[in-house]
């Protein structure tokens, strides 16, 4: 804040859009989790000055919830942020408005209006960058949520079989998470089968099919523990798996372990895509991707990889990797012999290079 002028942010979460970052904002800084609707963190440069935290329900709140001691019900954002300044004397200060992309249009411009245009700014990188780093407690709060994946794996291995249907295994998937403690599930838990591409394309909308036996299916989900998440995929086969499935693997794991050399303090994300890429490029002429992200409080976050030529949205920018971020590495093939196989994992970035954060065997699971 101090080096960009900024005397106030304001820290905006809208959970009800599933844009990147919408629910992590407000949880980040405060520790308060919104749930039902919008919230807002009024945070000051000046440290003599309490912050406030105005949250989305006009009567329930868990004062343990969070450190801030300035709690206000939901009401106009705009009218606490002037009350604020007012009463701070900050009403000439320069404001940075943190998740401006999950407020409505309306509110923004209000917001400039009644503050001021030349007070207001965008100052959300200010946040992307601090929330892409980990802290080890945060590392190790996904390391957790990556047990508890495991076991869904293992699970999974052993419930599918013929004549069983893709949701009945998310049904046994999300069963024994939630039993081995996973606080939810942070994107569609998508179990995927057979080879035929215009079932696979709609992975959101799956669910009905039933497995016979020989078919390959795919399983691609995450976990939650104390609010951080994790992102695994690995590819199943009911029976063994045929040469053709092994070499198509055996490309994803040299891709991955392409992708995890080059992770290292100082890179450029786009060069991690590029090591996938090129990888799956050599090999393969079917339908192929390589995109990463990173992983935290949100499941897609800070900082995307594969995504550099999204230009007009900042979020996606191409950025350096920085010692502890932790990042997810998925490269993806279709071929229409083994349908879509996958291969996704998160990895801490260091300074010398990358290292998994879970011990889930990298193979095709049996089942």
């Amino acid at each position: 804040m101090k080096d960009r002028g900024i005397d106030v942010l304001v820290i905006y979460s809208a959970p009800g859009n599933i844009r990147f970052g919408q629910r992590g904002h407000v949880m980040y800084i405060s520790g308060y989790e919104p749930y039902f609707g919008n919230t807002m963190v009024v945070l000051s440069r000046d440290e003599n000055l309490s912050p406030l935290l105005e949250i989305d329900a006009a009567n329930y709140f868990p004062s343990e919830c969070t450190w801030i001691k300035n709690v206000k019900p939901a009401g106009d954002h705009v009218q606490t942020l002037k009350k604020y300044l007012r009463e701070t004397k900050l009403e000439k200060s320069r404001v940075g408005v943190v998740g401006e992309y999950s407020m409505s249009p309306s509110l923004y411009a209000r917001m400039r209006r009644e503050i001021g245009q030349s007070q207001i700014e965008v100052a959300s990188d200010i946040f992307e960058s601090e929330r892409a780093v980990k802290s080890e407690y945060e590392i190790q709060c996904i390391r957790e949520a990556s047990k508890i994946a495991k076991e869904g794996i293992e699970a999974a291995a052993k419930f599918a079989r013929a004549g069983v249907s893709e949701a009945e295994i998310v049904g046994e998937i999300e069963r024994v998470c939630r039993i081995a403690g996973s606080q939810g599930f942070p994107h569609h838990t998508m179990v995927t089968s057979g080879k035929d591409s215009k079932h696979l394309d709609w992975w959101w909308y799956c669910g009905k099919r039933k497995l016979e036996h020989g078919d390959p299916w795919l399983l691609d989900f995450g976990t939650m523990y104390n609010g951080y998440c994790c992102d695994i995929s690995r590819p199943f086969t009911l029976g063994a798996p045929s040469k053709k499935q092994k070499d198509v693997f055996q490309v994803l794991l040299q891709a991955q372990e392409a992708a995890q050399k080059t992770a290292r303090e100082g890179v450029l994300a786009s060069e991690v895509d590029k090591a996938v890429s090129n990888v799956l490029k050599e090999t393969w002429d079917g339908d192929w991707w390589g995109i990463g992200h990173g992983v935290g409080l949100e499941v897609h976050e800070w900082p995307f990889i594969g995504y550099q030529n999204i230009l007009d949205d900042e979020a996606y920018r191409d950025r350096r990797l920085k010692t502890n971020m932790v990042i997810s590495i998925e490269p993806t093939i279709y071929l229409p012999e083994v349908g879509d196989m996958q291969i996704e994992d998160q990895f801490q970035v260091t300074k010398t290079g990358c290292k998994r954060l879970n011990d889930v065997p990298t193979e095709i699971m049996e089942s």
